[in-house]
């Protein structure tokens, strides 16, 4: 009766047919281990090695702990091929049968040393001091090295951040290939394409944040506990859902370790900056079943701006649970508080970039943005049989914000000559909630010339503002008995402070967040290895999205649907290079007003999706023992259906969008990360990115490159740290960051033809610096950023809202670890 319906089923749905034949196939010559195995890896003198990664054929890696030790998973599938390596020893390799699992001696690996001066640097360094990091986890989605995956990731490492003392994840931007930081917010451009509030949703360990930690837009996030930033370069929808086209951010959390460690860092700089940042952790009882971490992080500064000061807090527990083998329950919290200025960059006087002081800020003494997300991220690993997995991950988000500010209206009382801005006051109380649960199943497959890891699963995210969300808004204000626009004379630095009560309120303003939705997406994924040489990766997902109007008391919903197919080849030529060739599809659907109220935003017609697509291929290679890693790409994006700022704002109070017709970016890419030496660290990049306006509604816009998009940009930081004599422990670093011009994202004025004109924000460089001495535990750094001081535009969006690069900064950090 049951092969019955199965059979009379699986005519029915194939895919169901398919994947149950692969969860009920046995693989061949694989032999169940159930107990784990514990083992140790020491140098040729007996010396417990720490550090040391181990890539087990087919499996995720692991690395030793202080003492050496290692744990190797439960259910390998024997026989398995183990490859030790690491920083100044030879590479090691052990094949792994039941005859040696089984037998009463203790597994050692004894590696042998590649150079005399290793303990000297292992010494003077921190962790294993290196920038490279070979494997990723894109929340459990994918799983193995980065070298097979088939699609360009950049990377950062927590030892760069805590070398160049970056406190926010846009400090990393230079460092990584194709991005380019926007404007002063969370907001960076990725291949020419905008990747942030309302264009795409960023991931926190694999799982898409939404209006949420990881993406209020104002509010960048702090690196205090991040493991590594991770840039999936392309669209990422067919694991992740709307994705948009150039890419997106992943922040890679810290997790709890079995060993006790402890550091903690203090830092004062530049512009009355002081930063203090803690890490601890270890496990809670003698057979390391709880584990946790703690991170928290704070800064005090006044910045280089006017009326800018800011106050941040970051509290970051996690902790891990194995109570049985093959159970794994891991929480993380993130509690992140700001309370300071919304900056809403510089306004340009007379079109002159440089001609007023980079400190000129229209902010008032008045004003104010406080924000905090609490975020609560749950994820259950359960292992059902030695093949089959399930991952269950939940988080929950819960964004605060209260706002005055006054700030451009984005346009000028007085054109052309542009010393008069015309400004607003805005007033704003809002609480919005995210839900987001993912969940898949893993089957690992492996015959004697096929592997398969294969993940069906689906995903849920819901998203919406609280009820007593609340927006005012003022264009005027009563002075003398009279009402006035308010405006700012950009000539005259010493203006007037307006009392908000002399503010004339506008009708109650529409409130321009999200749309609440909610979006449902059912994926499958297969993960094949063809030998030893070929990999290929297929993957399909169908999106279910469901969008209700911002209204909450007179509310109206919309649904769209899509499929999003995603291919991927990787071929080994040899250890050190790989080739890879993908093709992928993205979409970004449009909340309910848009398609609804589209009038309320400037349209002649409803808003459509976004559809989009990139065709990726290049190299992956691997120097000087694979511990420097290079990736060369190649690539070609095709994007429809844009949604676009214009810059101006209705009578309601609501932006006025337009779409793009359709868009192109392409581009070559080469990104260098790790090291040549133990003591000599490298992370280098450019970029050539050819963006162009195919068709477009505005006159003038066609052939045009995309907003924020420059054309050439490259960046190179290198380290190096002395090992032995007299300057053992002593470091220096340095970095030279190059962005090309690029197009403001409106307008700057039209001609007499009716024909569009925009104007180019000025390529610059920029030269950082840093000094490094580390003896046993303690560290000090001493980092000069922007050493000649050049006064430069990171973006920005028109000459009414512009934003500086920071003048020469200072900052000196004392450290100590256990």
């Amino acid at each position: 009766m049951c092969k019955c319906f199965i059979k009379k089923f699986s005519a029915l749905n194939p895919l169901f047919f398919f994947i149950l034949t692969l969860f009920l196939t046995p693989p061949l010559e694989a032999q169940e281990v159930k107990p784990s195995r514990q083992g140790m890896v020491q140098d040729t003198q007996g010396n417990a090695l720490s550090g040391i990664t181990i890539l087990l054929d087919g499996h995720a890696s692991l690395q030793t702990a202080s003492d050496g030790k290692f744990t190797l998973p439960n259910g390998l599938k024997l026989p398995v091929k183990a490859t030790f390596r690491g920083l100044g020893f030879k590479t090691g390799v052990r094949l792994i049968d039941l005859h040696q699992w089984q037998g009463p001696d203790p597994f050692i690996m004894v590696l042998a040393q590649e150079a005399k001066q290793v303990d000297e640097v292992l010494v003077t360094g921190r962790r294993n001091n290196s920038y490279l990091i070979n494997n990723t986890e894109l929340g459990g989605k994918f799983s193995g090295s980065l070298k097979d995956l088939p699609q360009s990731v950049s990377v950062v490492s927590s030892e760069l951040m805590e070398d160049k003392q970056a406190f926010v994840i846009t400090d990393m931007v230079p460092d990584l290939a194709g991005v380019n930081q926007a404007s002063a917010y969370d907001d960076v451009t990725i291949r020419g394409f905008n990747s942030g509030y309302m264009s795409g949703m960023r991931l926190v360990n694999g799982m898409r944040s939404a209006y949420g930690y990881g993406t209020s837009f104002w509010r960048t996030p702090l690196t205090a506990n991040l493991e590594s930033i991770e840039i999936l370069k392309g669209p990422g929808a067919s694991l992740f859902g709307d994705i948009t086209p150039g890419g997106t951010i992943n922040l890679v959390t810290k997790k709890p370790r079995e060993e006790k460690h402890a550091s903690i860092n203090f830092s004062a700089g530049s512009f009355e900056t002081y930063r203090t940042t803690l890490d601890v952790g270890a496990a809670l009882d003698t057979t390391s079943r709880v584990l946790y971490r703690l991170n928290i992080g704070y800064e005090h500064a006044r910045t280089f701006r006017d009326q800018n000061q800011r106050k941040s807090v970051l509290l970051a527990p996690s902790f891990t649970f194995r109570p049985v083998d093959g159970t794994q329950l891991d929480v993380d919290l993130t509690y992140d508080n700001f309370d300071g200025y919304l900056d809403r960059g510089l306004g340009i006087r007379g079109n002159d970039f440089y001609g007023q002081s980079r400190s000129f800020n229209v902010n008032q003494p008045t004003d104010f943005l406080k924000t905090s997300f609490l975020t609560m991220a749950a994820r259950l690993s359960q292992r059902l049989s030695p093949y089959v997995s399930l991952h269950v991950h939940y988080m929950k988000s819960i964004y605060t914000e209260k706002l005055n500010e006054f700030r451009t209206l984005n346009t000028f009382a007085d054109p052309p000559a542009n010393t008069i801005m015309n400004m607003r006051f805005q007033s704003k109380q809002a609480r919005d909630y995210t839900d987001n649960v993912v969940s898949y199943l893993r089957y690992s497959l492996k015959r004697r010339h096929l592997q398969q890891e294969i993940v069906v699963g689906a995903d849920y995210a819901r998203y919406a503002g609280d009820a007593d969300n609340l927006l005012r808004e003022a264009r005027s204000s009563i002075v003398n008995g009279r009402e006035v626009p308010l405006t700012i004379d950009l000539e005259n630095t010493n203006r007037n402070i307006i009392d908000v009560a002399n503010y004339v309120w506008r009708p109650q303003a529409e409130f321009p967040f999200l749309n609440p939705y909610k979006s449902l997406g059912l994926y499958v994924q297969d993960q094949i290895t063809v030998g030893e040489r070929m990999r290929f990766i297929l993957g399909l997902r169908h999106e279910y999205y469901r969008s209700s109007s911002a209204d909450l008391q007179n509310t109206f919903e919309t649904s769209q649907h899509v499929w999003l197919p995603r291919f991927g080849f990787t071929y080994t030529f040899n250890e050190q290079v790989n080739y890879f060739a993908s093709y992928s599809q993205g979409y970004v659907p449009v909340g309910a007003d848009f398609i609804y109220n589209y009038q309320r935003y400037g349209a002649a017609q409803a808003f459509k999706p976004e559809q989009s697509f990139q065709v990726e291929t290049g190299f992956k290679t691997g120097f000087f023992g694979n511990q420097l890693q290079t990736e060369l790409s190649l690539f070609h994006i095709g994007r429809k259906n844009m949604l676009i700022p214009t810059g101006e704002l209705a009578d309601t109070g609501l932006p006025v969008y337009r779409q793009s017709g359709e868009v192109l970016s392409r581009g070559i890419e080469l990104d260098f990360r790790g090291q040549v030496t133990p003591e000599f660290q490298v992370m280098a990049n450019y970029t050539f990115n050819q963006t162009r306006v195919v068709s477009s509604s505005l006159i003038g816009e066609e052939g045009q490159p995309l907003g924020n998009a420059p054309e050439n940009m490259g960046g190179i930081w290198l380290k190096y740290m002395f090992p032995k004599n007299v300057v053992k422990g002593l470091g220096c670093g340095a970095g030279l960051y190059y962005v090309g011009e690029r197009r403001m994202d409106n307008a700057a004025r039209t001609d007499e033809n009716a024909v569009h004109i925009w104007d180019m924000w000025p390529a610059y460089s920029t030269v950082n610096t840093a000094v490094y001495y580390h003896i046993n535990g303690l560290k000090i750094a001493l980092n000069i950023n922007n050493v000649f001081d050049r006064y430069y535009y990171i973006g920005g969006f028109d000459y009414t809202r512009g934003f500086v690069g920071t003048p020469r900064n200072i900052m000196l950090s004392f450290g100590y670890s256990l």
